[in-house]
């Protein structure tokens, strides 16, 4: 079985290391595309200006970074760092500022997914069957799933996994074996999150997502600023690390620098930008599409800063003082990152990445159901519980005895989802957004009379 494991990971690495080279270029230019006819043509034309209005935010903002900020925000960031180094970009900083890049195009992209999502009034698996085909539509809503639950829970069960590995480990209680982290970690927290799931009470669950995600973005930014202001005396170390990495690149195929590719790929799987995630949150409010779109920028933009900016820093102050040596293994990543926050914060940087990686792994798994029922919502509520719990239960028990399988299978998972959304997307700006303009217009306008 392990060997098995193994080479589906060489496989599918290979594969994605094939096809991104050439997908990064692709879809920035029909993000780019997409994102300005949204913003200064088709949005004018369609929509009425509109305010944010503070009770059709907390559900979908819940939502949207319950299902990102995850433990894949540190775990998937360090991997990628990881591999960067392990390619050999000695300046790592490097990829945080490809990432923000990327996420000039990608975030707008965001934007106007909501929006015009809004504006057909269909979720993306309906407007790609509309757009494309009824095959494609499909074909994302069993991908996306796929992604959530198993891609996505499968990095939350990693975190955990190694978090509690880390802890014991410190206070010197005793060593798991892989069974044993398997059943005393892992299994309690299936166990938990079937619970929530199985009591099918849609209220419970957005508003434990909402206190488990707010609780743990207050303390990570919390501990970050008492961090930064600790080593305020290496930030300019870090700028100029990042510039020289810029000026520096090691370049994959056709000549695209490794930390672009490596940096889009996590804000794609942090931020979910291009993925149809953002679309599907708000129609959980009755929010106008201009509202709706704005909404979409909150969780969007709190992801990419805690995932590329915050774990690249405290990354690169770790390689800086010798705590963090790349390339490494999952647990050897992450527990050298919470050592270079106990240097610096003490036990309290230990117990709130502690506390962050297991309530905002919880809320990404719980977000996961959502998606779950909106893409499956023609399947019974049982059989949507069945292949929920069924790719949970996979998830966790590849995170333990197969986890680079995982990471490697949301890379390329992402290619696939992004590929199909944003080319509807791009297919519906081009011309069949004409067939809105009139009626979406009225409609306001009678709202507002």
């Amino acid at each position: 079985m392990s060997e098995l494991l193994v080479n589906l990971e060489h496989i599918i690495t290979a594969i994605s290391d094939f096809i991104w080279p050439i997908f990064l270029p692709f879809i920035l230019v029909i993000g780019a595309i997409t994102s300005v006819r949204t913003i200064f043509i088709i949005q004018n034309q369609t929509t009425m200006p509109s305010r944010l209005k503070l009770k059709n935010v907390i559900g979908p903002a819940s939502i949207s970074l319950g299902a990102m900020i995850g433990t894949g925000a540190i775990i998937g960031v360090l991997g990628a760092l990881s591999k960067l180094y392990a390619s050999g970009q000695r300046n790592i900083e490097a990829m945080a500022i490809w990432a923000l890049i990327g996420s000039i195009i990608m975030i707008p992209v965001s934007y106007s997914e909501t929006l015009n999502s809004k504006i057909m009034k269909k979720m993306p698996k309906e407007y790609i069957s509309m757009l494309i085909s009824p095959f494609f539509g499909k074909l994302y809503a069993i991908c996306f799933v796929i992604l959530a639950v198993f891609g996505f829970g499968g990095f939350q069960f990693s975190g955990i996994d190694s978090v509690s590995s880390i802890l014991i480990n410190k206070f010197g209680v005793m060593e798991f074996s892989l069974i044993q982290r398997y059943l005393f970690i892992v299994v309690p927290v299936i166990a938990i999150v079937s619970i929530l799931v199985l009591s099918k009470k849609h209220e419970l669950f957005i508003n434990a997502m909402t206190y488990m995600i707010g609780t743990a973005i207050i303390g990570y930014f919390l501990f970050f600023t008492i961090f930064l202001i600790k080593t305020a005396s290496y930030v300019p170390i870090y700028f100029s690390s990042m510039i020289e990495g810029i000026k520096n690149p090691i370049n994959a195929m056709i000549g695209v620098p490794m930390g672009f590719i490596l940096g889009l790929q996590k804000v794609l799987q942090t931020a979910e930008t291009g993925l149809g995630a953002l679309a599907m949150a708000v129609q959980e409010s009755d929010s106008e599409p201009r509202e709706a779109a704005m909404i979409s920028l909150i969780p969007t933009t709190v992801t990419v800063v805690i995932s590329i900016v915050v774990t690249s820093y405290i990354a690169s102050y770790g390689i800086y003082s010798g705590i963090i040596v790349y390339p490494a293994d999952a647990v050897t990543r992450l527990a050298q990152y919470f050592s270079t926050a106990e240097n610096v914060t003490g036990i309290f940087g230990l117990v709130i990445l502690s506390a962050f990686t297991v309530l905002s792994a919880l809320t990404t798994i719980l977000g996961s159901y959502y998606y779950t029922t909106k893409l499956f919502k023609d399947n019974s509520i049982n059989r949507n519980i069945s292949i929920y719990l069924f790719l949970v239960i996979l998830a966790g028990t590849l995170a333990v005895f197969g986890a680079d399988v995982v990471f490697e299978s949301v890379d390329l998972l992402l290619f696939i989802l992004c590929g199909i959304n944003v080319t509807a997307l791009t297919i519906f700006t081009i011309n069949k957004w004409k067939d809105y303009r009139d009626i979406n217009l009225q409609q306001d306008r009678r709202k507002i009379l």
